[in-house]
């Protein structure tokens, strides 16, 4: 009797087996948007709950936006919560986790042990990818080090005929865009992939992407509702069936369902592939030489003695030869390097997400100091004379000793991380930070001169990005409240402030200082004039440029001006009379504020990991 109990507990336990492998069910969440504002938490919370509550859940995808903001602790929570499931869970990071960050994916990874995600369940195997972008407002972009690691994934495969889901936030279709998603069709077009699962548009929504069944998931969040919901997918006999959850309520008949046969086939035809032509109709334009990174990167090239500094987000600094884009020499940091750097004849001051602030020998990379802080640290730092200015993410912006690092004085607290480049201008230093908020500090003392907080009240318009700049006792800011306002140096009183032309974050200054720059968010782009006590139009001009929320600065040398965009195109005219000079497209990622030099050249860097220098 005992060997027949025994008998039997095995085979009960093979045929469990096989009915896993042909039917199973997973929840699936997607941005709960957890912060201290908003009903995230408690709406995931009982998500959660209600998840545990049924039956046959194997287990639970996340895609994404799992904070409104990550910052403070909201990812922690959102972790709590999530860590109370009764069974695995599997999450990747959406665009608000990885732009409105004061670690960027820094702590994501902590929490979690990675950004992505793979694992089988039955014949399947799920690959999560996250598509930032990286802490830059820009298209969805999966990073090149992502997809090196999906390329080396799938070539590892036991069996190459495995059907895949991939997960992501943003959809790989229209009308969301994500930058190289052809890059990404073109990795998994020839592996079966059967369908395709996405949020960010927090609804349920069925679609194809280039031939690929592509189903966006809806939002945990209740927004005008009494209750929140996710959704349930349960496959069986070949097909994959999706069903509303209301949560703590019923569960709605099926909306929608994805089959497995016939095989979906990426239709190649329909991928929609960058658009160079611009480029013939400026020929004098050319590549004088272009170095890859191999990894994204979101820093501004800087230049000194004849040699090109550039972080990227693997935590590398690369020195490169400016005559001919040999790499001299490099240094790792210990996480992300995110910012531009401060380059002078015998120091290299950079930031890094590994909460150190440091400063190399610029001729070899060798190591002079580094201060530790609080948190990652992104924002730019800048050197003048003896001292580092620099913001935080820990809520503090310092002045350092540039000889050794040691501290002459910090201002704290500040509500919000700062990423941007300080602005010195007569006695202060002059920042904005994501807490709706403008500081002048002065300069000698670090004491608070005035703070300006005059802009539409939201966290996300922020005057943070922006790079300000000053002329004729006024500061200059625009903001993606889509405002541009002039204030009073001294008092940090607004002079002016117009909404005329719908503006973001691109900002910059003529090298005489009689006229600001500013790019709208469709094509556009004019001069004011400094000297004015209202909005003086000076030109406006239409670059064609198409929509842009790039917040890449303009930059001026010679009387030329140059701007990126976030297609990878780049835009020179002459800055007197807004006449535009030339176009160039380098690829089709976002142009990090460009670094105009000597001898019409401009070097440029990209967010897929090239820097080029052109001569033009």
């Amino acid at each position: 009797m005992k060997r027949l109990l025994t008998i039997l507990f095995f085979v009960a336990l093979i045929l469990t087996g096989c009915q896993k492998q042909d039917r199973f069910r997973f929840a699936w969440l997607s941005d709960t948007h957890v912060s201290t504002a908003s009903s995230g938490a408690k709406d995931l919370r009982l998500a959660v709950k209600d998840i545990n509550r049924l039956r046959n859940i194997d287990f639970v995808i996340v895609s994404g936006d799992i904070t409104e903001t990550n910052t403070g602790n909201n990812l922690f929570r959102a972790k709590q919560i999530l860590d109370s499931l009764n069974m695995p869970y599997y999450i990747i990071p959406g665009n608000h986790d990885s732009k409105w960050t004061d670690s960027d994916l820094e702590n994501f990874k902590t929490y979690w042990g990675d950004d992505k995600f793979n694992f089988d369940y039955g014949d399947f195997k799920f690959i999560g990818l996250h598509q930032g972008p990286e802490l830059r407002m820009a298209d969805g972009h999966f990073a090149p080090h992502d997809l090196r690691w999906l390329k080396r994934f799938l070539r590892t495969l036991k069996n190459p005929r495995q059907p895949l889901i991939f997960v992501t936030h943003y959809p790989l279709s229209p009308p969301f865009t994500i930058d190289n998603y052809d890059v990404f069709m073109d990795i998994i077009k020839n592996y079966r992939v059967v369908m395709l699962l996405n949020g960010h548009g927090h609804r349920n929504r069925r679609g194809s992407a280039y031939g690929i069944p592509q189903i966006m998931g809806r939002s945990s969040l209740r927004a005008s509702n009494e209750r929140g919901g996710y959704n349930i997918v349960e496959y069986q006999n070949n097909q994959f069936t999706f069903y509303e959850r209301i949560t703590g309520n019923a569960t709605m008949p099926s909306w929608t369902n994805v089959v497995l046969y016939p095989e979906p086939v990426v239709i190649d035809s329909l991928i929609i592939r960058p658009d160079f032509s611009i480029n013939n109709q400026f020929p004098a334009v050319s590549r004088v030489w272009e170095f890859n990174a191999d990894n994204l990167i979101t820093a501004s090239p800087s230049v000194f003695g004849g040699r090109v500094f550039i972080g990227d987000v693997k935590g590398i600094m690369h020195c490169l030869n400016l005559e001919d884009g040999r790499e001299l020499w490099t240094f790792r940091s210990g996480s992300g390097i995110y910012a531009k750097a401060a380059a002078q004849s015998k120091s290299l001051v950079f930031t890094s997400a590994d909460s150190n602030i440091y400063c190399l020998n610029p001729e070899n990379g060798e190591l002079l100091w580094k201060h530790k802080t609080d948190k990652p640290e992104l924002a730019v730092p800048v050197v003048n004379g003896d001292t580092v200015f620099v913001g935080g993410s820990d809520h503090k912006f310092r002045a350092l000793n540039l000889t050794d690092g040691t501290v002459f004085w910090e201002y704290e607290p500040i509500n919000g991380y700062v990423e941007t480049k300080p602005l010195l201008f007569k006695d202060k230093v002059i920042f904005g930070a994501w807490d709706q908020t403008l500081y002048a500090l002065n300069r000698k003392t670090g004491t608070l001169a005035w703070q300006w907080k005059e802009g539409r009240p939201h966290l996300f318009y922020s005057p943070a990005a922006c790079w300000a700049v000053a002329a004729d006792k006024k500061v200059f800011i625009v903001a993606p409240d889509r405002f541009m306002t002039a204030i009073d140096d001294a008092t940090g009183k607004t002079i002016w402030r117009t909404n005329l032309f719908k503006v973001r974050e691109t900002i910059g200054i003529s090298e005489d200082g009689s006229r600001v720059y500013a790019k709208c968010m469709r094509d556009t782009v004019f001069a004011v004039n400094t000297r004015k006590n209202e909005p003086s139009y000076l030109w406006v001009s239409d670059f064609d440029f198409g929509y842009d929320i790039a917040n890449s600065m303009i930059r001026e040398k010679d009387g030329i001006a140059f701007f990126g965009t976030k297609n990878g195109l780049i835009v020179a005219f002459e800055g007197k009379t807004g006449k535009l000079l030339w176009k160039h497209k380098i690829g089709n990622t976002l142009i990090n504020t460009l670094q105009p030099l000597e001898g019409n050249k401009v070097l440029v860097s990209t967010m897929d990991g090239l820097v080029v220098l052109l001569s033009f």
